[in-house]
């Protein structure tokens, strides 16, 4: 399996993008609707960007090992 490049960058602006979507959603939910039901919409964005931060974490422990390539783009 190779990779290229561009996977890092993405799913780090990606797992920062939905981080910060996800205190959004808290706080604007909490004018809305109360501090319990606002954790409960924001929980599914915080899981999403935990889970990108892990498989960001595992590919690249993956490419340093040497178990998946990595595709340079020139």
């Amino acid at each position: 399996m190779e990779l290229n490049s561009g996977i890092f960058p993405k799913l780090l602006i990606g797992t920062f993008v939905v981080a910060i979507l996800a205190f959004v959603v808290r706080g604007f939910s909490q004018l809305v609707v109360g501090a319990e039901l606002a954790r409960i919409l924001a929980a599914p964005l915080f899981i999403i960007g935990v889970l990108m931060a892990v498989t960001s974490f595992i590919l690249s422990v993956l490419v340093k090992l040497g178990a998946v390539g990595d595709e340079v783009a020139n």
